[in-house]
């Protein structure tokens, strides 16, 4: 099973790495959201996990953005980020939103992005929906080559 994974995975994200980069969607947001779905257990429970937590980060991040450009805040942002991480983990409570490291991973692939604008925000969730729906996909192909051999 290990080796029908790992060429699922290795087939599979250098189609992502070579199609992602070709439509301008940020490759490595989209492998990060992937090993979220594994650390998240895989199956369709960690593909709903990875979704709704990854994108909840990105959530949080351009409020955040938003009230720091806004409100000049610049000199605070460190207090509004850490205000974003109580939330990131407080949200845990909620049964969707519990994957803890899926949600810091949204969020720091969004700040790594620095988007600009909503569009920006946009592609890094895309993003990060791709590569966990490929997480899944790779996991379904593993599971397809290890029943043929």
């Amino acid at each position: 099973m290990l080796t029908a994974l790992a060429l699922s995975i290795g087939i599979l994200i250098a189609l992502w790495v070579k199609v992602g980069s070709m439509a301008s969607l940020l490759v490595p947001a989209g492998i990060v959201a992937w090993a979220c779905f594994f650390a998240a257990g895989g199956k369709i429970q960690g593909l709903q996990k990875t979704i709704a937590a990854t994108l909840s980060g990105v959530v949080w991040v351009w409020l955040a953005m938003t009230l720091i450009g806004m409100m000049g805040m610049g000199s605070w942002g460190w207090v509004i980020i850490g205000v974003v991480a109580f939330i990131l983990v407080f949200q845990s409570r909620v049964p969707a939103l519990s994957f803890i490291p899926g949600a810091f991973c949204g969020a720091a692939v969004t700040a790594w992005a620095a988007p600009t604008d909503p569009k920006g925000y946009l592609m890094v969730a895309v993003a990060l929906i791709a590569g966990a729906v490929l997480g899944y996909v790779s996991e379904m192909g593993a599971g397809m080559l290890a029943k043929k051999a």
